[in-house]
């Protein structure tokens, strides 16, 4: 059998933007790669996959679905791209297609999908086992149940390295990247699931993944990171688990193992979980920055999203990482429901003390599958129209009760607190090897964005005058951006 698989995150960034400057151009879905290369070990079933990232419109998905000749469509849905996962199973319902959906949102809501009449087959949970299996079925001639029940893998060194190939990794690989990180940017997943319960993800993670934690052998993931520098010369390694540094003594050991590596990497990481032994070892092994959720510097609210951490921990999180030379990646949210303009104060001077060199800020978006999102339902507190607007990106207005005019000054001000890599050694190395390779491939508009937003915030001048000011100075070919970034 013939499958082919589509991955449809286009939703805000649109069609044609693979391998931009952001994460969501960059990235790629693992879950997707998981399924084919289980396929492809233990049966003779053919894989390919079509990236709407890659594709001009629903015109080109449609001829490149229909010269790709597949007997299966597969497609991963979640709640943002419930809209384009849909309509791309209606695409390959018109041309005869069987369609199986997984996926999030698919595992969440599997009624509704089926109800649309372009979907035949949901996978709720994990996909290897149960994907194969339905496509057994229908290889023989049988037909699948319409809801098919994910079976989990105990042992995750079982399951081959995602197919990444499956992606256009050369157009992925080929951009400037994100700032600050070197270009060749490659996501490794390295356990399944998550030992805590914030109230804006679960339990719809735990649904999916199951309560038991699953952690790879630190043998089986440095086998991976060793493969994706061969096969794809990665420069840079993202560990996308939810927490790499809860079990420390895991940790420790894929320190010890990534030493020898000449990697620079990043991992995601809790406040209550990373303390100076942990972090002297990541750095050491080349870790070049920390991923924490700190949400709020407000208790209350902590308490509210069921965080289980301190403001106090969070400020003493940022200084391990600050002594240790990590950058710090600071994730927070506004706009949390019965949020006061008193807890975005606290929030603020959390962020004003902690200074993290790079930002995520996001207004609360009430995820379907979240214990908050039934909150916000059953309180009618929900103004979001589409699936697509509850992107957490800190833009558009979420919920009721929330003056969103202040979230916008309050977010601006938090932007500005943070160190610069003019005033920090270890992050200036970094970002002036970027900007070296920048120069050397001819990305001057991107350099001269970065260099703006890199400035101290005392000097710092509008992107547009510092663009004007580059150009003009430097007589060399700039690369014609629209080529690499129709989007922008």
């Amino acid at each position: 059998m013939k499958v082919t698989f589509v991955y449809p995150g286009i939703a805000v960034i649109g069609f044609n933007c693979l391998g931009g400057s952001s994460h969501d151009t960059i990235s790629i879905n693992l879950g997707l790669g998981y399924i084919s290369s289980y396929l492809k070990k233990n049966s003779k079933h053919e894989t390919d996959l079509i990236d709407l990232r890659d594709l001009r419109g629903w015109d080109h998905y449609l001829k490149e679905l229909d010269s790709r000749t597949p007997d299966i469509v597969g497609i991963y849905c979640n709640t943002v791209n419930f809209q384009n996962s849909l309509r791309a199973a209606e695409l390959a319902k018109s041309l005869g297609k069987h369609v199986i959906m997984g996926g999030p949102h698919a595992t969440l809501d599997p009624e509704s999908l089926l109800a649309s009449g372009f979907v035949d087959s949901i996978i709720v949970g994990e996909g290897e086992v149960s994907f194969l299996q339905v496509v057994d079925l229908i290889a023989a001639g049988k037909q699948p149940d319409r809801i098919v029940k994910g079976i989990r893998i105990d042992n995750l060194d079982d399951i081959p390295f995602p197919d990444r190939d499956l992606y256009n990794m050369e157009r992925i690989l080929g951009g400037p990247g994100i700032f600050p990180y070197p270009s060749r940017y490659v996501g490794i997943i390295a356990s399944r699931g998550c030992y805590y319960n914030c109230a804006f993800c679960q339990p719809l993670e735990k649904i999916i993944f199951g309560k038991k934690i699953r952690t790879r052998s630190v043998a089986n993931i440095i086998d991976e990171v060793k493969s994706v520098i061969e096969r794809y010369q990665a420069n840079f390694i993202m560990f996308e688990c939810d927490t790499l540094t809860t079990n420390k003594s895991w940790a420790l050991e894929l320190c010890r193992e990534m030493k020898s590596i000449p990697v620079a990497w990043g991992a995601q990481s809790r406040a209550d979980t990373i303390d100076d032994e942990l972090a002297s070892a990541m750095h050491g092994a080349g870790c070049m920055v920390l991923f924490i959720g700190f949400e709020s510097g407000s208790q209350r609210i902590l308490n509210l999203l069921r965080k289980g951490i301190t403001p106090q921990q969070s400020l003493e999180a940022g200084k391990v990482c600050r002594r240790n030379k990590l950058l710090i990646f600071a994730n927070y949210m506004l706009g949390v429901p019965t949020e006061t303009r008193e807890d975005l104060e606290m929030t603020y001077e959390l962020i004003r003390r902690m200074e993290p060199e790079l930002h995520s800020p996001s207004y609360f978006s009430p995820i379907p599958g979240s214990d908050l999102f039934d909150y916000c339902k059953s309180t009618d507190l929900i103004k979001t129209d589409g699936y697509e607007d509850y992107i957490r990106n800190p833009t558009l207005e979420k919920i009721k009760g929330i003056d969103y005019r202040l979230l916008d000054r309050f977010r601006d001000k938090m932007l500005d607190c943070k160190r610069s890599c003019w005033t920090e050694a270890s992050f200036a190395r970094n970002v002036f090897k970027r900007w070296a390779f920048l120069i050397r491939e001819g990305y001057w508009a991107i350099l001269a964005r970065e260099f703006a937003e890199s400035l101290p915030v005392v000097i710092k001048v509008p992107l547009r005058v510092v663009n004007r000011i580059v150009m003009n100075a430097l007589s060399f070919r700039v690369k014609d951006e629209k080529k690499y970034y129709p989007g922008t």
